[in-house]
């Protein structure tokens, strides 16, 4: 690979997992956008509040077995079982505890549904666990085509079960039947696209135990850290208002899911390819690094800029309360973006305590930000504490990242501070021509998104472009979108 080029077939398995981030977020904006309609916000935060209590149990779970059976030299038979069994045994796990756990968390929170909420979500993680464990080879092999159908069309089964029983009963066990109906289309098709079997078996539990507790750890670590402010939330602010931080938590993410966390997928895979042909991952990280930050950057302060018209266009005048929370979670995924490469690296390393370490280092922070933030802000202080919080873990993650890969921010720096400048240009000239004027109806909110959209692009564009070419074209992102226009039009030409 040469210095500075991201592998090929990286871009490749990325774009194969981004298009299946498209297809699910399309499918989920016009889920959110129809839900919001049919259910009401009590809704929204019944559920949140129940995953709130399912992700705290799945934990236990966690052990990225998959993560580790990527990285391994030369899985066995064995290892895969062995990974299988112990899923399936956590699976059983999450729906036994779900089942008792049920009635004192409805008495907790003041929500009698929650008790068959849960039970119902306990029998939904069981399922799950049940997936074919032989799709693990479709990320060691670059088939990232597979894992695209694989999940789009799970996805799209779900969503068709959920707008159906919504529209049928007007209730919130419309997304919990949704989410039950894609993690069982999830299981049938991984044994339909891979011939793997898999077998009870526990004789390798102790080597993949060992990669794969400290993944646990930090897991454990940083749902505290991101599901802290949905505990505190709904047990102080209410069930409704947990919704609004839910719904608005979806939306912030998105150039988190549907970029970052994509091309991460793919190129963890090339990263445990260079640890067992013992290359360095500095050229890779780099490369890859860049573009996250090229196309990821600029979306979550779009995010905030055009706030006022996505709560108004997909989910109506009683979720207007969402939008101080929207920025100020989008603010903080824009400083998610700029780290979120890091941890594949260390995993690719080995170096799984760190992560844990720096999800310890994010709740440390974030638990006592939230607490204080809320009592001089109210909720909106809940996500700002996100904000800082996220904004502060930025410089610890490099430091880190350079102490155990050898990879200096500056090697970065050199690729992505004309990302910066062109967002940052960007947000200016937004606010700037449209200020903070809210649009009173739909129309107007149409007319005013695609007004921001259209300026943004351009200005990003144009300030980017013009950068690049003044330092004689280095380099970066910029050349590798440049090579594929040219590479694309002359196709085109040639047709």
């Amino acid at each position: 690979m040469t210095s500075g080029v991201a592998p090929k077939r990286v871009l490749v398995g990325g774009t194969w997992l981004i298009a299946a981030r498209i297809v699910d977020r399309l499918v989920g904006i016009v889920s959110i956008s129809v839900m919001a309609r049919l259910l009401k916000p009590l809704d929204f935060g019944v559920v949140a509040i129940a995953g709130t209590v399912v992700a705290a149990v799945e934990l236990v779970g966690t052990f990225g077995f998959d993560w580790a059976l990527v990285r391994h030299q030369h899985p066995s038979r064995e290892d895969l079982n062995c990974a299988w069994t112990l899923r399936v045994i956590f699976g059983l796990f999450s729906l036994i505890a779900l089942t008792l756990l049920a009635s004192p968390a409805a008495a907790f929170y003041r929500q009698p549904a929650l008790k068959a909420v849960l039970i119902a979500m306990g029998a939904s993680s069981f399922t799950a666990s049940l997936e074919n464990i032989g799709t693990v080879y479709f990320r060691r092999e670059f088939a990232f085509h597979k894992e695209f159908l694989l999940r789009a069309v799970a996805k799209l089964i779900g969503f068709c079960v959920t707008l159906a029983v919504a529209l049928a009963y007007r209730s919130y066990w419309a997304l919990i039947a949704g989410v039950f109906a894609l993690r069982s289309a999830v299981v049938g098709m991984s044994y339909l696209m891979h011939p793997f079997r898999p077998r009870p078996s526990l004789k390798n539990a102790r080597e993949l135990f060992g990669f794969s507790f400290w993944i646990l750890f930090g897991n454990v670590i940083e749902y505290c850290r991101e599901r802290f402010s949905d505990l505190y939330i709904a047990r102080v602010y209410g069930a409704a208002t947990n919704g609004l931080f839910a719904v608005a938590g979806e939306i912030s993410i998105v150039p988190i899911t549907e970029v970052a966390a994509p091309i991460n997928r793919a190129a963890y895979s090339k990263y445990a390819e260079d640890f067992r042909a013992n290359r360095a991952l500095g050229p890779s990280y780099v490369s890859i690094a860049s573009m996250i930050w090229m196309i990821s950057l600029p979306m979550a302060v779009g995010i905030v800029a055009v706030a006022p018209e996505i709560i108004r266009l997909l989910l109506g005048p009683r979720w207007q309360g969402a939008q101080i929370v929207l920025q100020w979670l989008a603010v903080g995924a824009a400083f998610t973006v700029m780290v979120a490469n890091t941890h594949y690296v260390y995993w690719a390393l080995g170096h799984t305590r760190a992560v844990a370490g720096l999800s310890t280092a994010g709740a440390a922070m974030v638990i006592p930000a939230t607490i204080v933030c809320s009592h001089l802000a109210g909720y909106a202080g809940v996500a700002f504490a996100f904000a800082l919080a996220s904004a502060l873990l930025v410089p610890i993650n490099f430091v880190v990242l350079r102490r155990l890969s050898g990879i200096g921010f500056g090697e970065l720096w050199l690729r992505v501070w004309r990302i910066i400048l062109g967002t940052a240009a960007m947000g200016v000239v937004l606010r700037l021509v449209f200020g903070a004027s809210v649009a009173v109806d739909v129309k107007a909110a149409l007319l005013a998104l695609v007004a921001k959209m259209v300026s943004g692009a351009i200005t990003y564009t144009a300030v980017v472009a013009i950068a690049w070419l003044a330092c004689g074209r280095p380099p970066g992102p910029e050349r590798a979108v440049a090579e594929l226009l040219v590479r694309s039009a002359g196709r085109w030409t040639r047709r």
